[in-house]
């Protein structure tokens, strides 16, 4: 009956174990939202905006670009149906 007992002691500390990592990640996957998450928005804006084929104001590209008189070349991708129209497409 012992054996029985320990299995089940040991179960349950390897399920608290699991708990408390768990709070761990959790707890910082929270703060690595909160300390970046503004950040993540706007490269995740920005790259919408990109597939899109809207130019956004936001990026550093651009701002580098304005800065050093034309050294960077914006271009954005287009749209897929003037894409599609240029190529000729079967």
């Amino acid at each position: 009956m012992k054996i029985v007992t320990q299995k089940k002691g040991m179960l349950g500390i390897a399920m608290t174990e699991y708990l408390i990592i768990l709070a761990v990640v959790a707890v910082a996957a929270i703060l690595i939202v909160g300390l970046f998450g503004k950040q993540i928005k706007n490269v995740f804006s920005e790259n919408t905006a990109a597939l899109a084929g809207q130019t956004t104001g936001s990026s550093e590209a651009s701002a580098i670009a304005g800065s050093a008189s034309g050294a960077v070349k914006n271009d954005n991708m287009g749209t897929f149906t003037s894409g599609a129209s240029q190529t000729g497409g079967p």
